[in-house]
């Protein structure tokens, strides 16, 4: 069991997420302040409103950028996201919605979800947050998709 845990864990994703003013420039500013504490950012999800907005982002140092943000005067939250690696080319008749059959044939709700911009193996990511993270990495195994974690994404050369 104890084993079991460590790799569901393995297989997790950090994403911080904040709130931001809906003004010219705020997005700018937090990417100026992750980009000065050498963090580098592979996805980035924003939910508008009319006087704010919600950002979420997979970057490569989430302690880091969660310190350098908080010290900015941001209130930072971490959450864990599923990262699946999608097929690749070879098996062509790939969607998503494959992947979205398999969490609703097991009745697991999809939060949301978003596709980082880097892969892994030369494979696509989607982050995927769901109602039941355990189960969901369960059932996505068990349909054959790839989880991913946070040390599997290639960051590249190092800042």
């Amino acid at each position: 069991m104890v084993e079991m845990t460590k790799k569901a864990h393995r297989s997790r994703i950090t994403q911080l997420s904040m709130f931001l003013e809906n003004k010219l420039g705020a997005l700018r500013r937090v990417l100026t302040i992750l980009e000065e504490a050498h963090v580098r950012a592979c996805a980035l999800s924003i939910l508008d409103a009319a006087d704010h907005a919600v950002a979420r982002m997979v970057v490569n140092r989430p302690g880091p950028a969660r310190e350098a943000l908080q010290t900015a005067g941001y209130s930072v939250f971490e959450t864990e996201v599923l990262g699946v690696a999608l097929p690749g080319k070879e098996q062509e008749d790939f969607e998503v919605g494959r992947l979205l059959s398999a969490l609703l044939v097991s009745e697991i709700n999809v939060k949301y979800l978003y596709a980082l911009i880097i892969q892994v193996d030369g494979r696509p990511v989607i982050a995927v947050r769901v109602d039941d993270m355990d189960a969901a990495a369960r059932v996505l195994t068990k349909a054959g998709l790839t989880l991913v974690g946070q040390e599997d994404i290639d960051w590249g050369e190092p800042v």
